[in-house]
């Protein structure tokens, strides 16, 4: 299940994700991007990822796609789980994406990564 997190900044687009992510849900948070960069050079991503067990293979390729199409268009990721392989899972992609600066906090920190996500 989606659920947007509303941020004041409009370069922000923050989210809680539990659960299987579906086309649906993944096109609102797309939809959700696209306006934002209509207005603003680079995003910011901030993402609680709560029991997340992944996506369909749709959604996947969905989410491959417009990675490669829009890679360039963030800046910064804030990632708050406390799941092992997730955390296992951005530090690797970080290191193949290395312009985007991205932290992992765990949900005890929550106020922090909110605070990270904001700073310049």
């Amino acid at each position: 299940m989606l659920e947007i997190i509303p941020f004041e900044e409009g370069n922000i687009i923050g989210f809680h994700l539990s659960g299987k992510m579906e086309d649906d849900e993944f096109d609102e948070l797309i939809s959700r991007m696209e306006g934002a960069l209509k207005e603003h050079k680079k995003l910011r991503v901030y993402a609680e990822m709560e029991e997340f067990k992944g996506m369909s293979v749709n959604t996947f390729m969905k989410d491959l796609h417009y990675g490669l199409k829009h890679w360039r268009d963030i800046e910064k990721e804030a990632v708050v789980s406390d799941k092992g392989w997730i955390k296992s899972w951005i530090g690797f992609a970080s290191k193949i994406v290395r312009h985007i600066e991205v932290r992992v906090f765990s949900f005890e920190q929550k106020d922090e990564a909110k605070e990270w996500i904001r700073e310049e």
